[in-house]
């Protein structure tokens, strides 16, 4: 993850613009090695080549290739002639990955102009070309992967790119006993094609997505019935729904349709819970297009709709025919929706997979950056660590519930303050609250509940305001998850050891969310 990026390639191939376009995709640095080498020399590349000759030239480039290697997370274009030399192809392997643009000459001349080629005496000999491009190709061909440029536009380049850093996953969850596949993907319309070839297709997205997301996926769902609703958790309502129904049946959807939930958490419960209840149910897709839904609402086939009494009070389980994590739609994030995200990944860490815990605590800064690969590694390994719990665990009978960790006085929380607050804040402050009751109980060392706090406040730095003890208790004896009348809470007795809990009492609670209020200010 913190490697370098190379590009290689003829000259001509597109490499400065691809990095630059890459980098920008990636929220990477970009350099580009011929500009760092003319800086350094006072003077431009036919300059160089001109008063220095080129073993000259070619021993500074190697040098500031060196230099270079010693960052990470960089995304440099390099010079056409430097992955000629094997020393400089072992010091690029050896810090990153390398990827060639593959371009043929004619290719190359049309990316370079007229103008381009005019000055560069190259380009008019073209037996002296040609050669020249023989003689390089068995260097860059000594790479990572190669991607033929030829065709291509700009975006394209750029998006098939990402794909070969960011790579594609797959998995499976299990749920019910029908196996649901899963893939983090650049490629997500791409992933959905062979289950919308041939049918009718819905899509319910939010407005927002749509404008962001929508034209990427038509081609692959043609002619699909499009149902936008508003943005926000306002919209997980059961006069939402109803509205929904409404609107596929004014399209003539059928049962043997096909429905797409295009967005984060909120599409994803309503749509699916939608899909689950039309007409006794339709076969459903999730495209993910949010960190918050890539790590947590996505997978697992639980759907649901709020009441002004609580969270997904009224819900189904139901399990999609696919589920595709666009990687490429968290590239549009903002930083306030990735910081959400990143509770939630940070919660599934706790709870199942300390490897995803380091991820988010020792790569904060970058990840709230977008950093695109790092967050496609989070969502990846909490998917993941989220299908073998659900697997496990369809209907949530036992092990499943260690997920709601910090969700309990979350979801509180989250009614309190009648539905305007982000899901992803409310649970913020649940995992303090449940940090602190895990602390209270000796279960684990104050420092960790310190450490959650502080880790809290680095991504959500402005915290809303807190239900005392006895206001919180009356919303969560109706909490979905309770039995007997008790209120389940979910503690931690370290990094990847949940303890579920049913005799929480007031009072206690009273007590833990002083003391998160104290580590959180001290």
């Amino acid at each position: 993850m913190n490697q370098n990026i190379y590009l290689t390639g003829f000259m001509g191939a597109g490499k400065t613009s691809a990095a630059q376009g890459l980098a920008r995709l990636l929220k990477r640095r970009f350099l580009d090695l011929d500009d760092l080498v003319a800086r350094r020399l006072g003077m431009d590349i036919p300059q160089a080549f001109a008063n220095l000759g080129e073993p000259a030239f070619r021993a500074a480039e190697s040098a500031e290739l060196r230099r270079v290697s010693r960052g990470q997370r960089l995304v440099v274009a390099t010079g056409g002639g430097l992955a000629v030399d094997p020393a400089n192809r072992q010091t690029m392997q050896g810090t990153g990955r390398v990827i060639c643009l593959d371009s043929s000459l004619v290719g190359c001349r049309a990316r370079l102009g007229q103008e381009g080629t005019a000055g560069r005496p190259l380009w008019q000999d073209p037996a002296a070309l040609e050669a020249l491009y023989a003689s390089r190709r068995q260097a860059y061909a000594d790479c990572h992967a190669a991607l033929a440029v030829d065709g291509l536009d700009q975006t394209q380049v750029v998006e098939a790119l990402a794909a070969a850093v960011l790579g594609r996953e797959r998995f499976t969850a299990s749920l019910g006993g029908q196996e649901c596949p899963v893939e983090a993907t650049c490629h997500g319309p791409q992933a959905l094609a062979p289950l919308t070839a041939g049918r009718r297709v819905a899509v319910i997205t939010d407005r927002n997505l749509a404008r962001l997301h929508l034209p990427r996926y038509l081609t692959a769902l043609g002619q699909p019935l499009v149902i936008e609703i508003a943005p926000g958790e306002g919209s997980k309502t059961l006069a939402k729904a109803q509205r929904l129904y409404q609107a596929l049946l004014a399209g003539r959807i059928e049962r043997g349709d096909l429905l797409v939930a295009l967005g984060g958490g909120v599409v994803s419960d309503l749509a699916a819970f939608v899909a689950s209840t039309y007409k006794r149910g339709m076969e459903f897709v999730i495209a993910s297009t949010s960190l918050v839904g890539a790590v947590d609402a996505a997978i697992g086939g639980k759907t649901g709709v709020n009441l002004p009494q609580g969270k997904n009070v009224v819900g189904t389980f139901a399990q999609p025919a696919l589920v595709a994590l666009d990687l490429l739609a968290l590239s549009t994030l903002p930083r306030a929706q990735i910081a959400e995200g990143l509770v939630e990944a940070y919660k599934t860490g706790l709870v199942a997979s300390p490897e995803l815990y380091d991820l988010v605590r020792g790569d904060l800064p970058a990840l709230l950056n977008g950093d695109l690969p790092l967050l496609a590694r989070a969502a990846s390994l909490s998917g993941r660590a989220k299908a073998k719990v659900v697997s496990a665990d369809y209907r949530e009978k036992g092990l499943r519930r260690i997920l709601n960790l910090g969700h309990t006085y979350g979801h509180a929380l989250e009614s309190f303050h009648r539905y305007r607050l982000s899901h992803g804040r409310a649970v913020a402050v649940g995992l303090m609250v449940a940090a602190a009751l895990s602390a209270g109980r000796g279960l684990v060392p104050r420092e960790l509940a310190r450490e959650v706090a502080g880790d809290m406040a680095r991504l959500l730095p402005r915290m809303p305001a807190w239900p005392e003890a006895q206001v919180a208790w009356e919303i969560m004896l109706n909490d979905k998850k309770n039995q007997g009348g008790r209120v389940l809470f979910v503690l931690l007795a370290g990094v990847g050891q949940p303890v579920c809990v049913e005799d929480v009492t007031p009072a206690e609670l009273a007590t833990a969310l002083q003391m998160a209020r104290d580590y959180l200010h001290g």
